[in-house]
């Protein structure tokens, strides 16, 4: 056999080489292997991708939640049921179950002064690739904190001193404490722990301005105008363009100050008979047409109602009458005089029997031989030793005023609290403590407190005219006529509880917020009528508090709602 023979013999066919060749080329298991080596790792970054998408999704939703709760807790700073309302509020943005997470409880802090809230949580998902890298589940934390700050803020608190404040005695004492709490809430704390006794302070253009002002009104069935824990010693006559005095019909060119009051007034206090002691009379004179000329209002003469100024702010011309002045009550004329409980109004208002009002006796002689109507010849109110404190920028005045209320007396006259608490609230005469502008937003408000209807009498503001007891509020006599329309409704009877109502809405008109809070009385009559005085007929502006538990915890709801919340972290 030829060498050329056996080479080709040893030499794989053409089909095998090709084949050969094929295999060698061939790198479908390299693939394979390499797949298997990297696959895991792939699978973990797909994982993480997607379970780090879900985690951010899971993390902005429940800081959301957490800022809902927190604010919801910061609004309630001071209820019982706050933390209940930061979790309910959570839960309805955070629902159970969000995406699959699992939440752990909610950690709510509280300051010891009640100025942050703090509340955090955490989300726990269960992964679903990156498993295979070993992380089961993923977990997302968040936490949020809301300061309670207060903006610039005007306030006036009108406190019902009657009677009935003292039946029994421990309600003016609830009373008390109760506004003492919300003064300490407003004002708040320093840094270092200890209680601010300044209003907080602003510097704009170089002008310093005070963000917190206090005001204090105490009344009955008429309001002491003088300054708080001030004497009445004196007074002096002021020159004025002449004016015709709406009382007496009288050209006069003076008015008068007492010495402890800057309510300017139609004469002077020290002539009146018996003294003075700091009440004044409404702005209401509730004239007739006198169609017969007699004198007298008759059954066919119906009050006119346009020449009165008891629902106005501040000296105002209305109708034919200038109100450049208050009428001051005298002792003898309005308030139990030598030892009796009657007052020279028992012989010349009107019963609640039907009998029309009468027009007032001249100043002398005061006493007629026999009354006009016995039924009149009851107690008056007397004029409360308490008088006004304006606004304050300082904790220790307003905190003293309130300290100081005790011995209520007298019969409610709640337009006059209110009228003067809106007196004491805005700049301009009588009370000119409220700054006219400030560059910046600025809040102002009115509480007033009342735990009874209105009750007229003798020796209320406004003379008697409207009757006696709770027939003075509502009742529909004809010669008390309507109420000017506008602004009231066309058909408003004229009592004392349409007075009030129209004396509200003018408030609210200026965009004062009127926080009502009716205590321990839960009258139907007296719940609708100050659901409508207030800004709003429920929390925060109406409250019905029937105990002193109940009271202390709507004056703190009221502060808190006074100052302003923010996220702080």
């Amino acid at each position: 056999m030829r060498a050329r023979d056996v080479g080709r013999r040893l030499s794989p066919p053409g089909g095998m080489r090709r084949r050969l060749a094929a295999f060698g080329r061939d790198r479908s298991g390299a693939v394979a292997i390499f797949v298997a080596v990297v696959i895991i790792p792939l699978v973990g970054a797909l994982g993480l991708a997607t379970d780090a998408a879900r985690g951010y999704m899971v993390k902005a939703r429940l800081q959301q939640a957490l800022d809902a709760a927190a604010l919801a807790g910061g609004k309630a700073m001071f209820s019982p049921h706050r933390d209940e309302d930061v979790r309910m509020f959570f839960e309805a943005n955070f629902p159970p179950g969000f995406m699959g997470a699992t939440v752990s409880p909610l950690r709510i802090e509280v300051d010891p002064t009640s100025t942050y809230i703090t509340v955090s949580a955490e989300a726990t998902i269960e992964t679903t690739f990156t498993r295979v890298l070993g992380f089961e589940t993923l977990t997302v934390a968040a936490s949020t904190e809301v300061t309670r700050t207060v903006d610039q803020l005007d306030l006036v608190l009108s406190i019902d001193m009657s009677g009935s404040m003292c039946d029994p005695c421990s309600k003016i004492e609830a009373a008390r404490d109760a506004a003492l709490t919300l003064v300490d809430i407003l004002f708040g704390i320093n840094p270092d722990g200890s209680k601010r006794t300044e209003s907080p302070t602003i510097e704009v253009d170089g002008r310093t301005y005070d963000l917190l002002n206090i005001g204090l009104v105490t009344w009955n069935a008429k309001t002491n105008v003088t300054l708080n824990e001030s004497s009445f010693t004196g007074s002096r006559a002021q020159s004025v363009p002449p004016f015709v005095n709406p009382v007496t019909g009288q050209t006069q060119n003076v008015v008068y100050y007492a010495n402890n009051s800057p309510v300017p007034l139609l004469s002077d206090p020290l002539k009146l008979p018996g003294g003075w002691s700091g009440c004044v009379y409404a702005r209401y004179l509730g004239d007739f047409d006198d169609a017969n000329g007699n004198g007298e209002q008759d059954w066919n003469e119906a009050a006119i109602n346009d020449n009165d100024a008891d629902l106005l702010l501040g000296p105002v011309r209305i109708g034919g009458k200038d109100w450049i002045a208050w009428e001051p009550v005298g002792v003898d004329e309005g308030e139990p005089r030598n030892g009796w409980a009657q007052c020279h109004q028992s012989y010349w208002n009107d019963d609640d029997a039907g009998v029309p009002s009468g027009v007032p006796p001249p100043p002398s002689p005061w006493y007629p031989a026999v009354p006009r109507i016995s039924d009149w010849n009851s107690d008056c109110s007397v004029c409360l030793s308490h008088g006004i404190t304006p606004l304050q920028s300082r904790r220790a005045p307003i905190e003293a005023a309130i300290a100081s209320l005790t011995s209520p007396e007298g019969n409610t006259n709640i337009p006059q609290g209110l009228h003067w608490a809106w007196e004491v609230l805005m700049p301009g005469e009588p009370f000119d403590e409220a700054l006219e502008t400030v560059p910046f937003p600025r809040q102002r408000a009115i509480v007033l407190l009342t735990d009874g209807e209105i009750v007229g009498g003798n020796g209320d503001a406004y003379k008697g005219r409207f009757g006696s007891g709770n027939y003075a509020g509502r009742n529909t006599r004809a010669e008390h006529g309507f109420l000017p329309s506008p602004p009231a409704a066309p058909g408003t009877r004229n009592n004392l509880n349409n007075r009030l109502i129209q004396l509200a809405a003018n408030i609210k008109a200026m965009g004062i917020r009127l926080y009502v809070i009716q205590f321990d009385n839960d009258t139907a009559a007296l719940t609708t009528l100050l659901k409508t005085v207030a800004s709003e007929p429920r929390e925060p502006f109406y409250y019905y508090a029937p105990n002193e538990a109940a009271l202390r915890e709507a004056f703190r709801q009221v502060a808190n709602n006074l100052s302003k919340l923010r996220l702080s972290k």
